[in-house]
């Protein structure tokens, strides 16, 4: 895992150091640049395989022509490097990212189908004038660039595009977005002329032009067989994906949180780890699902540790996390996975985690409600205008402090015109209220972009694949990658291997959800590994604790940035900030995430735009 940067268009190495400084956090353990004619790659390492001096970034073939600089671990490396070396090919290093190089000298631009693994890479081809710009098939690396002026500037974080003089603006669009569902959706982020490379997709940049390219997508294969079946296969990708993600040469711990998919992941590694395999948990002062983390621990037998995040804690590092996480994040977890990640790092440098079994396997309850709903969109245009002018008495509809309520969303919902459009719109948290411009249009092209692949049928799978192209990469994903990486720590998801994320769409309906409850097929995978209370356990919520912060730590903090707060006041409507500001206690109690989301808004503004500093918080302190 590491941080990597360049310029396409540029020979400027102390630019190009810059840009690495801010990385450092990604990878203490080296750094180096390369700059030769039009180019400029910069890598900052954090050494998990192959911790000689021959794993160094920027790495190139052995003609010296064809240079890389890549985030990530290919995990079909061994087996690959040794078809690759079967072709002829020369390897200097040990390296899982050397095979990259290689891969492309034998297969061009479709190298990338050959690669299985968690991946941002950047590779330039000095014969042809190529740059290419590559990420993983569900985003779980960022990659972020800007075009000006002729060149390209990329990089694994949006601060250490800043350093090579990109001017700060806010793009308007993408603000909209992050009110209304708490992440920036599709290719944009926050910061006007700076986007992400999709999950997916390769830019290809040369004769002065770039282009994305979608080199893969998720696909519905549903076939006919027996429920014995889909479980059997299940149990055999996790079992293989699982030992792929343990090959390391430093230590590999995990998180558990107590639920079935970080216990599943734990029990499977358990069998390839030594005696000592370290478990990371994370507890409140209000809210605790400790005692489940313990029972696995213990059913499995590991080292584990136990961390409480306490109000005065966050209050402390809040200004730090929002440093690290270059967009506001409206989701309040990633406070926990920020301590997870401090935790861990005392012990490992590589965790495993439970991300993307709920996307998946349709583990949130939503899932089974609006397939309920789907129907609705199935009946004539009479019948719905009936079923919406009944939603229109319901009590509490439009209260400005409760957005998130039941009868505010099943409106939004009903009023779209299809099936998918209302799963997407159902997520949003804020009203359109709150703003005092509104460009709809421009938010409802980024919706459109979000929508599922048009060869699934299953309304389920639909909306899953929603979610697996927008809510996991943009929100989740993007939340661990921060929050490992401000620690130093590599995250491995052996949820999100390709073949499963492949397989998981050609699972039926009745395997994902069975009697209301989701991940059925998860559940019925590992239920012989588990102990059957953590097999059958529903997926709690967060609010609570992030409420209680909110209530007291946090109040002061809080209540002073809603009303006076600079960003807050050119885009909110003054009534409706007034209203909230007078009234914060009810709209915590009423909403927290939605107090949350804007506070998490302030907070960034007043960190990236409104503060000095450039350079990591951390790193005055010796590498770790």
């Amino acid at each position: 895992m590491c941080g990597i940067c360049g310029i396409y268009g540029l020979e400027d190495r102390d630019t190009i150091q810059r840009m690495v400084s801010v990385l450092r956090h990604r990878g203490p353990d080296d750094s180096d640049i390369y700059t030769h004619a039009n180019i400029s790659l910069g890598h900052a390492r954090l050494s998990i395989i192959d911790l000689s001096e021959r794993g160094r970034q920027p790495m190139c073939n052995e003609d010296g022509n064809i240079w890389l600089v890549a985030n990530g671990e290919i995990y079909n490396f061994i087996e690959f490097r040794a078809e690759l070396e079967k072709k002829g090919h020369r390897f200097y290093s040990n390296s899982d990212s050397e095979t990259i190089i290689h891969a492309y000298e034998e297969y061009g631009l479709n190298f990338l189908d050959r690669l299985r693994g968690m991946f941002a890479l950047a590779l330039y081809d000095e014969k042809a004038k190529r740059l290419i710009l590559a990420r993983d098939p569900i985003g779980k690396k960022p990659l972020y660039y800007c075009f000006r002026d002729g060149q390209l500037i990329f990089a694994s974080e949006i601060k250490a595009i800043f350093q090579a003089g990109v001017k700060k603006e806010i793009d308007e669009t993408a603000l909209q977005a992050y009110l209304a569902y708490q992440y920036s959706l599709g290719e944009q982020t926050l910061f006007a002329g700076v986007k992400k490379v999709p999950a997916g997709h390769r830019l290809v940049f040369e004769a002065g032009r770039f282009t994305i390219q979608k080199y893969w997508d998720l696909r519905e294969t549903i076939t006919r067989a027996n429920n014995d079946y889909y479980v059997k296969r299940l149990r055999a990708l996790l079992e293989e994906s699982t030992r792929l993600r343990m090959i390391a040469d430093v230590p590999v711990g995990a998180f558990l949180s107590g639920g079935i998919d970080s216990s599943a992941i734990v029990a499977l590694a358990r069998r390839h780890a030594g005696s000592d395999f370290h478990t990371f948990s994370v507890g409140f002062e209000t809210f605790s699902e400790l005692e489940y983390a313990r029972l696995v621990s213990k059913h499995l037998g590991t080292v584990h540790h136990e961390t409480t995040i306490t109000g005065a804690m966050v209050k402390e590092d809040l200004p730090k996390i929002a440093w690290y996480y270059d967009e506001p994040l409206g989701d309040a977890a990633i406070i926990n996975n920020y301590y997870l990640s401090r935790e861990a790092r005392k012990y490992v440098k590589v965790v495993l985690a439970g991300e993307g079994g709920d996307e998946l396997f349709a583990g949130y309850q939503n899932y089974a409600r609006n397939l309920i709903f789907s129907d609705y969109f199935r009946l004539p245009s009479f019948a719905r205008a009936v079923v919406k002018e009944a939603i229109g008495v319901i009590p509490g509809k439009g209260n400005p402090y409760s957005p998130g309520s039941l009868a505010y969303k099943l409106a939004s919902f009903l009023s779209q015109p299809d099936f998918e459009k209302a799963h997407l719109y159902y997520t949003r948290e804020m009203s359109d209220a709150l703003l005092r411009t509104t460009s709809q249009l421009s938010l409802d092209n980024i919706e459109s972009l979000a929508i599922a692949p048009p060869q699934m049928q299953q309304p389920l799978n639909r909306i899953l694949a929603i979610d697996c192209k927008n809510l996991l990469p943009e929100k989740f994903l993007m939340k661990a990658d921060k929050g490992t990486m401000a620690n130093s720590v590599e995250e491995r998801l052996p949820l999100l291997d390709r073949e499963i994320i492949e397989f998981a769409f050609s699972v039926p309906k009745r395997l994902k959800i069975h009697r209301g409850q989701g991940k059925y097929i998860l559940r019925k995978a590992v239920e012989d590994l588990l102990p059957p209370e953590i097999v059958g356990r529903e997926k709690l919520g967060f609010g609570t604790t992030v409420g209680h912060w909110l209530t007291n730590e946090l109040y002061e903090t809080v209540h002073q940035k809603l009303s006076e707060g600079s960003l807050l006041r050119q885009v909110i409507r003054p009534e409706q900030r007034q209203a909230l500001s007078e009234n914060l206690s009810r709209a915590i109690k009423s909403s927290p995430s939605y107090v949350w989301t804007l506070f998490a808004l302030e907070l960034w503004y007043e960190t990236h735009f409104e503060t000095t500093a450039q350079t990591s918080p951390v790193m005055a302190i010796p590498a770790k």
